[in-house]
């Protein structure tokens, strides 16, 4: 496998995937580590058929023909694997990540191809948050992104919401796993956060909700603490790299944010992660006026209480 954090710059990472087939090769290897397996039956072994594009693995009982990118993020798309592969790389970047601009530059695809691996990339990330609670015992701040307003208490409609948590480690100098969601504007009572709000949160991104602790009154943030500190981060990263986000899509990119946060505190390889998840959930096209969220193949099975 690759050594990932070896890879300093597009151009090294271009050298160690010079082609197309090496590419495939590697990613087969992701996906089936073991050796084939049919999606469909479970059958072990499949003809290959190199007449394609990719190749396809047609499976020897059911007949199933699957290639590589079959229930990945990449499903359908006519992208090269190698500006996709560099687009996640791009993504995974601890720094900065990047924007649909940069990337229509770097990998010479149009600003909407950019836009949507960019987002495709999102949507894996949103799907598998939702599907991962914060473990043990949380706490949580509130915190509204948007323009400042020096208001402690009215909410400006431009302002938008929103709960920051993490699981508790125990030891005041470790992070513990960080989510940031937006809250529905209807469970604040202009800038408190009313009860309902804290249990919506809990019982959708907490596993023991009865330990969910979330400080409801903005005013009582203390602006110097760790939670805090760590939502200017990623404000201060939204606005430098995206120039601000818009309500629509902040939740996909508060999402991206603390997954390399995560993985940068678990000293995870975050490309690593992030090739793990994307090869393993499929995406849908997005509609016009659909949210990111949509895109997901799968949804979220979690029920609030």
């Amino acid at each position: 496998m690759c050594n990932w954090e070896s890879i300093g710059s597009v151009e090294q990472l271009e050298r160690q995937f010079p082609t197309e087939s090496a590419c495939a090769a590697f990613l087969t290897q992701l996906k089936w580590p073991q050796g084939f397996v049919c999606p469909r039956c479970g059958h072990g072994h499949a003809y290959l058929i190199k007449t394609r594009r990719l190749p396809l693995h047609q499976c020897g009982a059911c007949g199933y023909q699957a290639s590589i990118t079959t229930g990945t993020i990449m499903e359908g798309s006519r992208t090269s694997l190698r500006k996709w592969l560099t687009a996640l790389w791009l993504v995974s970047r601890s720094d900065a990540g990047i924007n649909a601009v940069q990337l229509r530059s770097i990998i010479q695809v149009t600003y909407k191809t950019a836009w949507l691996i960019l987002h495709k990339i999102r949507a894996a990330i949103s799907h598998s948050d939702a599907n991962h609670p914060l473990p043990g015992v949380v706490q949580g701040i509130v915190a509204f992104y948007g323009r400042s307003i020096p208001s402690p208490i009215q909410l400006h409609p431009k302002e938008c919401p929103l709960i920051i948590a993490e699981s508790v480690t125990g030891s005041s100098s470790h992070t513990g796993r960080l989510k940031m969601k937006k809250v529905d504007p209807k469970h604040c009572s202009k800038k408190l956060l009313l009860p309902i709000g804290c249990d919506h949160f809990a019982a959708w991104h907490a596993e023991n909700p009865d330990e969910t602790y979330i400080n409801r009154f903005h005013i009582q943030v203390r602006r110097n603490s760790r939670l805090y500190q760590t939502f200017r981060q990623a404000w201060r990263w939204m606005n430098d790299t995206f120039h601000g986000i818009g309500s629509k899509y902040l939740q996909a990119y508060l999402d991206e944010f603390s997954f390399r946060y995560n993985a940068l505190a678990e000293h995870a390889c975050t490309m690593q992660r992030l090739l793990h998840l994307c090869m393993s959930i499929a995406i849908r096209p997005l509609l016009p006026g659909a949210s990111i969220h949509s895109l997901c193949g799968r949804s979220n099975n979690r029920k609030a209480a």
